[in-house]
This record gives structure tokens, sequence and C-alpha cells, in this order.
């Protein structure tokens, strides 16, 4: 009794654990970003696909809104991986970028970001005014 008991208990952690761990593969999912932009409706839309198999034959769809967590470089296809895609949305978040067809994706992208980080704050400390009191007594 005590044996059918153990067996029991131990299957359905083995259970638990291995529905959880569906639950966290369907966090995300991957996605392809093309390596050019299309105009619809006069506005500059990505061009995306669900999956990153290349012999997929699903089409490519335009995307209109922002990605966050991502700098994209005309020229370069992307491959992603997002929080779940959703058409409405009109920001779709990357978790991870899994790779950038082209040498030295990583390295460009970073330095890109840096510059993109330097000129920022350099912006935001020029448009910072700094008065200095007027210490010099009326006469």
């Amino acid at each position: 009794m005590r044996h059918n008991l153990l067996i029991s208990i131990l299957l359905a952690t083995l259970l638990l654990s291995t529905a959880s761990g569906f639950a966290k593969s369907s966090e995300g999912e991957y996605m392809q970003v093309a390596d050019h932009r299309v105009t619809v409706d006069d506005k500059r839309c990505y061009l995306i696909k669900k999956g990153l198999s290349r012999k997929d034959t699903t089409k490519w769809e335009p995307f209109c809104g922002e990605f966050s967590n991502f700098y994209y470089e005309e020229g370069y296809p992307y491959q992603t991986y997002v929080e779940k895609y959703d058409p409405q949305a009109d920001t779709i978040h990357v978790i991870k970028t899994i790779g950038r067809d082209g040498s030295e994706a990583y390295w460009k992208q970073n330095e890109l970001r840096r510059k993109k980080a330097k000129r920022d704050s350099r912006k935001a400390a020029s448009e910072l005014t700094v008065t200095e009191p007027d210490n010099k007594e009326k006469k």
C-alpha cells in the first residue's frame, strides 16, 4: 500500500513538472524579421514571419507597430524570440535576438546601441540649462 502511494506521488510530481515545462515554453515564440521594410498606407512596416524554418511556406506579413528591446538595421534579416505575438498589438517585445545574418552581428548591434546611448546622453546634457545664482549686490 505504501509502495503504491509513493509511486502515485512520484507520478504526480513528474506530471506537474512536465506541465510546468510546457507552460514555460509557451511564454514566447520564435519570429523572423525580414531584411527590408515595406510601405503600407504611407507607413514603413516590418515584414515578419512566425517560426524559424526556412522551408516554412508561411507568408511574410507586414507589422506596422514597433519593437521593444530590439534594434533593427535595414539590410539584415533577424531571428528573434518574442513574447506572444498579437497581430492587433502595436508593440512586440523581443526577449532575445537569436541571430542576424551577416558577420559581426552582435558587435555591430552593441556598437550602434552604445553610440545611440552616448548621443542621447549628450542631447540630454545639452538640454539641461545650468543657471548660476546672482550673487551681485544691487547698488
